[in-house]
């Protein structure tokens, strides 16, 4: 559908052709249109866009986290390199949950 204005442009050109572009394609439009059509009439359909000429973070954040050892540690270390505690009953401890 053609609305009166674009009629008068149109008629400026010599030649003219009209072809649908799939949505899958024109993915930017078919946002803007959905923002535009979802604005209250009474403000208007205006849709600002502002493009970025640096960006807004400049390095990035890094987050330590600390570790501390756990129940799964000696198991892990016997699992690995048959490393066991030197505690006996804590070894003793750790080659039955270590089978399991």
């Amino acid at each position: 559908m053609i609305c009166n204005d674009s009629q008068l442009i149109v008629n400026q050109f010599k030649t003219y052709y009209i072809r649908q572009v799939p949505k899958s394609e024109n993915s930017h439009a078919d946002a803007l249109s959905r923002l535009a059509s979802a604005i209250d009439d009474r403000v208007g359909r205006h849709v600002p866009i502002e493009v970025l000429t640096r960006r807004s973070t400049t390095e990035a954040d890094i987050n330590t986290v600390r570790q501390d050892p756990g129940w799964m540690d000696p198991i892990h270390a016997h699992l690995n390199d048959g490393t066991l505690p030197t505690d006996k009953p804590e070894a003793k401890a750790v080659r039955r949950r270590s089978a399991r």
